[in-house]
């Protein structure tokens, strides 16, 4: 029994560690570790658990809990663009990287999309001095996007 959960122990560890490695960005990576860590307490509790004759409903019930409490349901936003989706984000650090390899200086970049993954906008958050028909012509190049939804706010 104690060496299943350690093999279980260590299959998480090795998987969680590749896990963070293929995270797309360094803004998931604390949700990600959030949630990584939420469950590394579960897995380490269950002897605790096993021991007070708690049985594997009570580790399940806890993980449903955590997994309700962290999900990100898109239909309780009624509102467009109240959501952010994976994709929204991807494509976020997709335009800083292609923007710093243009030696371009950009704060931040918010992408919004509707349903069906269809750019609707895209803001880009500058310096002062950058060129914004130029970074406008950057986005549209590889994003095909319309030049009136792309907004740069200088800073």
């Amino acid at each position: 029994m104690i060496s299943a959960w350690m093999k279980g122990l260590v299959i998480y560890l090795i998987l969680s560690g590749l896990v963070m490695k293929l995270v797309p960005g360094k803004s998931y990576e604390r949700y990600i570790s959030l949630y990584m860590g939420l469950i590394l307490v579960i897995i380490l509790s269950k002897p605790v658990l096993m021991i007070f004759n708690f049985d594997d409903s009570y580790a399940d019930t806890l993980m449903e809990s955590f997994d309700s409490y962290l999900s990100f349901n898109r239909e309780n936003y009624n509102e467009p663009g109240a959501y952010y989706t994976y994709y929204e984000l991807g494509l976020s650090e997709a335009i800083k990287e292609g923007c710093k390899e243009e030696g371009i200086a950009v704060y931040d970049v918010s992408v919004v999309t509707d349903e069906n993954n269809n750019v609707l906008s895209i803001t880009v958050y500058v310096g002062s001095n950058e060129d914004e028909n130029y970074l406008k012509s950057l986005i549209n190049d590889v994003y095909k996007s319309d030049f009136e939804s792309i907004h740069i706010v200088r800073r």
